[in-house]
């Protein structure tokens, strides 16, 4: 738990710096007062080989963030390659629903869930009653979270 907290603090600073430098304008908000969420999601490899895990998860990567310019993603592997730690922060709830409308029709469905299993899906941040509809439909076990304490910086 402590490496995702970590990993979530890093994403989150270099996301904050970027967004930083396109603007002037500082704003510091309660994490209750955001309309962003994040998931943060605990993936096992079910035995796949390092390099497929590796190879996969840099694809996806890569497909997400050219086809969802707004959502911030990351992901870091074990050193055994046994266990993904995915992280996705999205603008809100929509965005959320949309990623996953997107995920679910799109290509890597199914090439997903041959390589990795769900251990935990932790969504932070308000989580919208439609966002909660959505993922209980598509049978999505999610823990929700309203912050991990602090403030989110815009």
């Amino acid at each position: 738990m402590k490496t995702i907290l970590k990993i979530f603090i890093l994403i989150f600073i270099v996301s904050c710096q970027s967004e930083n430098q396109s603007s002037n304008e500082l704003k510091v908000l309660k994490n209750s007062d955001s309309d962003e969420i994040t998931f943060i999601l605990e993936l096992n490899t079910k035995e796949n080989p390092k390099e497929d895990v590796e190879n996969f998860t840099q694809y996806l990567s890569d497909f997400i963030v050219e086809r969802e310019p707004s959502t911030v993603y990351g992901y870091y592997i074990s050193e055994d390659g046994k266990k993904v730690t995915l992280i996705e922060r999205y603008n809100n709830s929509q965005d959320g629903i949309q990623h996953g409308i997107d995920f679910i029709n799109g290509p890597n469905f199914e090439k997903f869930f041959e390589i990795f299993e769900i251990e935990s899906f932790i969504t932070i941040g308000n989580a919208s009653k439609e966002f909660k509809k959505f993922a209980l439909e598509n049978g999505f076990q999610i823990e929700y979270r309203e912050s991990i304490g602090g403030y989110v910086r815009r």
